[in-house]
């Protein structure tokens, strides 16, 4: 999950708590993307994402 600009904290823990498939508890706030350093203001965090959900996100088996 990336997030751009200036956000209240608590606007941050509602948009991870509602990311289907995902154990609100357990999201790690990143230093970096894969291929960037983040930018001013950028906010990245990552968790797993239960497969069954992210089977049915993506509309596969």
């Amino acid at each position: 999950m990336r997030i751009t600009g200036s956000v209240p904290d608590d606007l941050i823990a509602v948009i991870l708590r509602h990311v289907p498939g995902c154990d609100p508890t357990v999201w790690y706030p990143e230093y970096a993307l894969p291929s960037r350093p983040l930018l001013p203001a950028e906010q990245a965090w990552s968790t797993l994402m239960d497969p069954k959900a992210a089977a049915e996100l993506l509309n596969e088996e």
